[in-house]
């Protein structure tokens, strides 16, 4: 009877004091999505900060609750894909191919677009979290894309970097320089770089880079410029603005646009300018669309459903608590066709 009423009084009168999760992010100076993060193996965590958790939950005695966690760690075999929108080719090709290597796989997809808007991006993400996907694979193009690096659940980025998040792009450097070096060699003097307006987190501003610097390495001329925003490639704007850049760079001989619908709606003005009628104009795109094969235009193609392929398994291992590496780049491959072969000229069929 006596040890029934000291344990009694010691269940009721005594409190215990157990450190909590926040408690473990305070003392090593981290949030607690960091703490989940190292907790759960996933994410990409920094080997001094993984350490730094390590310790403090050491310190405080921690021990998560097993319960809890297993209760969390139950999985939905449902993976979320977010995509800024469905139309452009690029976009609907990597789908498919994140749909056929999520069926392989045993899971279901969830796909949402955005249409780049921010607030509708953040509800999506909700949402998906809501519906306890096991993970999400996004191709954002928003500009402040934290809200991916601050979830505890498995991400992985495509073609977008997004701080301590794994991503997966392609060469785009090197297509860049690829597309200087085969203009180049089809006998282009003075080139123009014709491009959708990228910032520094899309891999897709490395193709840029990796033309003009190519060009200059090449000899060439610095490529006068023509940037559009994305939302101005199918509009009145662009014919106007695109007639008045050929206009004012009549000795234009060769020109890269950063994707293959660039090049036909750019190869579409040229071959309409009154400039050009009777001159070649030698043209690169860059993606490797089936619209570049249709229109024999030479391109730089990606290996868009690999990458998607490539994507899914990284998130599948991510999803598994395994390390994946913080970068992948797929290889780019040139394909020429017969835009720089010396015969696109301004009154061709194109």
């Amino acid at each position: 009877m006596l040890s029934y009423i000291l344990i009694k009084y010691y269940l009721t009168d005594v409190k215990i004091e157990m450190a909590t999760i926040k408690d473990v992010a305070e003392t090593a100076g981290v949030c607690v999505a960091t703490v989940s993060r190292v907790m759960n193996n996933r994410g990409s965590i920094s080997e001094k900060t993984r350490k730094k958790v390590l310790q403090a939950m050491k310190e405080l005695d921690y021990h998560p609750n097993e319960m809890a966690r297993s209760l969390q760690m139950r999985r939905t075999h449902i993976i979320g894909l977010v995509l800024p929108y469905l139309d452009h080719p690029f976009f609907s090709r990597l789908a498919e191919a994140v749909e056929t290597a999520c069926h392989k796989l045993g899971y279901k997809l969830m796909l949402c677009t955005s249409g780049s808007e921010a607030e509708k991006e953040r509800e999506m993400v909700s949402m998906l979290r809501a519906n306890k996907v096991d993970g999400i694979l996004v191709c954002s193009r928003i500009p402040d894309a934290s809200i991916y690096a601050g979830y505890d659940l498995p991400v992985v980025s495509i073609e977008r970097t997004i701080d301590n998040v794994p991503s997966v792009s392609c060469d785009n450097y090197r297509g860049g320089m690829l597309a200087a070096q085969m203009l180049a060699k089809s006998g282009a003097k003075r080139t123009a770089l014709i491009g959708n307006r990228a910032e520094e987190y899309l891999p897709a501003s490395l193709r840029y880079q990796g033309f003009r610097e190519a060009c200059v390495e090449l000899g060439l001329a610095p490529p006068v410029e023509y940037m559009i925003e994305v939302d101005d490639l199918f509009g009145d704007n662009f014919k106007r603005s695109m007639s008045d850049f050929i206009a004012s760079h009549p000795d234009v001989d060769g020109f890269f646009a950063t994707g293959d619908v660039l090049a036909v709606r750019a190869l579409g003005e040229y071959v309409n300018s009154e400039v050009y009628k009777n001159r070649e104009i030698r043209v690169i795109g860059f993606d490797g669309l089936a619209i570049s094969e249709y229109l024999e235009i030479t391109t730089i193609a990606q290996p868009i459903s690999q990458m998607g392929e490539f994507a899914v398994d990284l998130l599948d291992k991510r999803i598994s608590g395994k390390l994946i590496a913080e970068k992948s780049i797929l290889p780019v491959t040139p394909i020429e066709r017969r835009t720089v072969r010396g015969s696109a000229p301004g009154n061709s069929e194109y």
